[in-house]
């Protein structure tokens, strides 16, 4: 097919640490020999980083009351049930998310929303490097080290010089590592949990007044969908393309939404109790020194050192589905050369909101809410396109790969409905750095863009799917 192939792990591989090489064949059948059970401890993995405690101090910093807090919190993490379908798409395509997405756009069209889906893992891999940095940070100031640029750099080279090492490993070890880590970190949160329940200020939290409905909740429900189940919906295929066949999509999509979720309204809880004793934790230039500090050295120090190690794995499935969309777009080159392509850039990011910037949430938040409505749009499309013409169908392989000289064109009426919807939730969307001039009115301050850009999208494609003959669908 002329793509660049990819073995993945399997358990009976002797072959345990070893740089790997990317690509987005159809994984044969011999290789499909994944479990829900792997997908589970990917996803808990990939979501139980110590930024799920920003997130929310970032639901409290709209003024919401306890009950409104918590449940912008379960309402946005339902942004997974989206990766439960891109999941499904992916054990009935064997290649990755964006490969898939070439049978909407062509192959030539789908360069588009696959060159923005790796410039958004790239922007990831910034925020978990900046996360990182200050993690490894806030850990330094909790054993009794003064705080400063000096602090700041050493973090800095530590953290990303081990992200970089543990990215040119082969993902065997990359698995391992997630399952010890989720296990390890899980404990640790459950029991920085317990400590924050037992030190709550109950009174006080329990009577925070309500905010506004429209204009607070959300807003706080967009940023927190825009971060989690969005913001994954591209690497939903990635992981699941080496599951079995024969296993139920009820499996998967349990194994998907819970194993993300669970950590994540955890970790939230917790950020959310924390807000009543860090009045300031939302708008900190860096809220992870701020959390270390309420917790006792005995607990801070292991609880923050587990963190930066589960941080490191968070940032290399980033790079791992970045490196999937490089040769999706037909840029073909070893890991170890895209993997010092992505660190330029993240590192260069990074310096500039450590080091420059000194405002760490106030950009994270606006690379949220811009690239939330490229993706949110694009996934109304793909579970559109799977639901209506895929799961009957299949994808095709000529579809993907543009054998025999098919689908290689751009399909415009696909990427038009894409941009449609996309810049329809601009321009209703305060972003930070692009303000659409529609953004006024109840649009100001609600962060409707998101679910605006989801709509048209979604109807678009779905007229064209309507009117399309049907012989031409498939």
């Amino acid at each position: 097919m002329g793509e660049m192939q990819h073995s993945e792990p399997q358990p009976q591989s002797k072959s345990w640490i070893k740089v790997e090489e990317t690509g987005i064949d159809l994984v044969p059948d011999e290789e499909r020999t994944g479990t829900p059970l792997q997908l589970f401890w990917i996803w808990c993995a990939a979501n139980i980083g110590i930024l799920g405690i920003v997130y929310g101090a970032i639901i409290v910093s709209f003024g919401l009351s306890l009950i409104q807090a918590v449940l912008a919190a379960l309402v946005g993490v339902a942004s997974f049930a989206l990766v439960g379908y891109t999941s499904f798409a992916g054990q009935l395509g064997r290649t990755s998310t964006l490969t898939l997405s070439r049978a909407i756009f062509g192959l030539h069209g789908n360069i588009v929303p696959t060159a923005f889906g790796w410039f958004t893992l790239i922007g990831w891999e910034a925020v978990n490097v900046i996360t990182g940095t200050m993690t490894l940070a806030a850990m330094f100031e909790a054993l009794g080290f003064h705080s400063g640029t000096s602090l700041t750099t050493v973090s800095l080279l530590l953290f990303a010089g081990l992200t970089i090492v543990v990215s040119l490993l082969g993902q065997n070890i990359l698995f391992q590592m997630q399952s010890w880590f989720s296990k390890i970190f899980g404990t640790m949160t459950l029991i920085v949990v317990i400590h924050i329940l037992f030190n709550t200020p109950w009174s006080q939290v329990l009577n925070l007044p309500s905010g506004s409905w429209l204009t607070g909740f959300l807003p706080a429900v967009s940023v927190i969908a825009a971060g989690t189940g969005i913001g994954w919906t591209i690497a939903g295929a990635d992981y699941s393309r080496y599951q079995r066949p024969t296993t139920p999509r009820t499996h998967i999509f349990s194994a998907v939404f819970i194993g993300a979720c669970l950590p994540l309204v955890l970790l939230m809880l917790a950020g959310i109790l924390l807000s009543s004793r860090l009045q300031d934790l939302a708008g900190s230039a860096n809220p992870i020194a701020l959390i270390g500090t309420v917790l006792p050295t005995w607990m801070a120090v292991p609880y923050l050192l587990t963190a930066t190690a589960g941080i490191v794995t968070i940032a290399v499935l980033s790079l791992y589905s970045a490196s999937l969309n490089l040769l999706t777009i037909g840029i073909r080159v070893r890991q170890s050369v895209a993997v010092s392509i992505d660190a330029v850039l993240m590192l260069s990011v990074s310096v500039y909101v450590l080091y420059i910037s000194g405002d760490f949430l106030t950009p994270f938040i606006s690379f949220l809410m811009f690239c939330g409505v490229f993706l949110s749009a694009w996934a109304a499309m793909f579970i559109l396109d799977y639901l209506w013409l895929r799961r009957h169908h299949g994808y095709p392989a000529e579809l993907l790969f543009g054998l025999n000289g098919k689908n290689r064109h751009t399909r415009w009426i696909p990427l038009c409905c894409w941009l449609l919807g996309a810049i329809s939730g601009l321009m209703v969307t305060k972003t930070g750095f692009i303000d659409g001039p529609l953004a006024k009115g109840i649009f100001e301050s609600s962060s409707l863009g998101i679910f605006i850009a989801f709509g048209i999208s979604l109807i678009a494609y779905g007229l064209f799917l309507r009117l399309t003959p049907q012989e031409q669908r498939a």
